[in-house]
């Protein structure tokens, strides 16, 4: 038995869309009406740590973590994400990673959820703000040979390191990967201008979740911050949780990158957890979440990617644009293509509403397959 979906589309055409088992088999115009949903496909996260309790840096030890997290992802719209690895013990992240690529190797389903890792951990710099909750004890200088030894254990699915580029071996590590068609990203660092434009050249691209992974207080104009926005060669991402970012910082970012500018969650494995203390981390109505008594050193994010969408809509962004900078601009920066809503695609796409006050995903639908009991919006478990 099929199933019927009306929307309005990214590109503003209002449509009837019919899924038979996992497939679209008829899209159909139909009359515009602002009453129609958007219809649009998933979200895709590039930095997303983990969820319910369960990090990507303990597969091995907990092989549910893949299909549980990537349930809580689609119930927000998120049906492509980058499994992310933090800072820990150089063995633990390989025992890790090839997890992961059993089990993608093994399921279709996960396969599609997860196009990728993103290797987060220990090659930033070990200094207090700028490494963030991260570890001291388990940062390295980079090498190729180990980045290729993590590569190879991933079953070559890392799409993207980070980096501090001032720390040594950097240069000659961000050349070899570059040429091997690795994304490489600044992040979790204070780089001067001469070592950001060097890395640049030498092949680094992004920077990961531009204003944090940053000292509570730094210099106003000797900082990376200008650095990276005034780089037209550099594309940056955003955590638009209301925590992460201030609202101005975020227009200002987002004015100035356009399209060079991404939108992450960066979900901690506390996300979708009810307020409480969990080991170091502490969760408090709304979803804030910071390290056990320190509230200006945050602890990942509790939302998933659509929480972002919504911040959008509340800085003044219309719902079509804001989806897109959570959706399609980061799918292009890895090379995703993602389901169109048309005959003979894959149906999965997202029923998404504005009301001028909250986000409501109405339906998600991932291979067919309704995901949504009720609606969802960005703050439910």
């Amino acid at each position: 038995m099929s199933n019927r979906y009306r929307g309005t589309t990214l590109e503003g055409n209002a449509v009837e869309v019919e899924v038979d088992k996992e497939r679209i088999v008829a899209v159909e115009e139909i009359a515009a009406d602002g009453a129609l949903p958007l219809i649009a496909p998933p979200l895709v996260d590039l930095q997303h740590n983990g969820a319910k309790h369960l990090a990507f840096n303990r597969v091995h030890e907990a092989p549910e973590t893949l299909e549980t997290v990537a349930r809580h992802a689609l119930r927000h719209g998120v049906a492509r994400l980058l499994a992310t690895i933090t800072t820990q013990a150089y063995e633990d992240s390989l025992e890790s990673l090839r997890a992961i690529d059993e089990q993608l190797q093994a399921d279709p389903f996960l396969a599609r959820c997860y196009p990728g890792i993103f290797f987060e951990g220990n090659y930033m710099s070990a200094e207090y703000g700028w490494r963030g909750v991260h570890p001291e004890q388990f940062m390295r200088d980079p090498s190729w040979v180990q980045w290729e030894e993590l590569y190879k254990a991933s079953g070559q699915r890392i799409v993207k390191f980070n980096i501090d580029p001032s720390r040594s071996g950097a240069m000659q590590t961000i050349r070899a990967a570059a040429a091997a068609g690795i994304l490489v990203s600044m992040g979790h660092c204070g780089p001067d201008p001469e070592t950001i434009n060097a890395a640049v050249e030498a092949g680094a691209t992004l920077v990961t979740h531009l204003g944090n992974g940053a000292p509570p207080e730094i210099h106003r104009h000797r900082n990376p911050f200008w650095t990276w926005l005034a780089d037209d060669r550099i594309r940056v991402g955003l955590i638009p949780d209301g925590y992460h970012l201030p609202g101005d910082f975020l227009r200002t970012a987002l004015k100035v990158k356009g399209d060079g500018a991404y939108l992450v969650s960066d979900s901690a494995s506390t996300a979708g957890l009810a307020p409480g203390i969990y080991d170091d981390s502490e969760i408090e109505e709304g979803g804030f979440t910071h390290m056990k008594g320190n509230r200006e050193l945050l602890a990942g994010a509790w939302h998933q990617l659509d929480r972002g969408v919504e911040r959008l809509c509340e800085l003044g962004w219309r719902l079509e644009d804001a989806w897109r900078q959570a959706s399609a601009v980061p799918a292009a920066i890895i090379g995703l293509e993602l389901p169109r809503i048309e005959v003979g695609a894959l149906a999965e796409f997202v029923l998404a509403r504005w009301d001028g006050q909250a986000l409501a995903l109405q339906q998600v639908v991932a291979g067919g397959e309704e995901i949504l009991d009720e609606p969802v919006h960005p703050r439910m478990l």
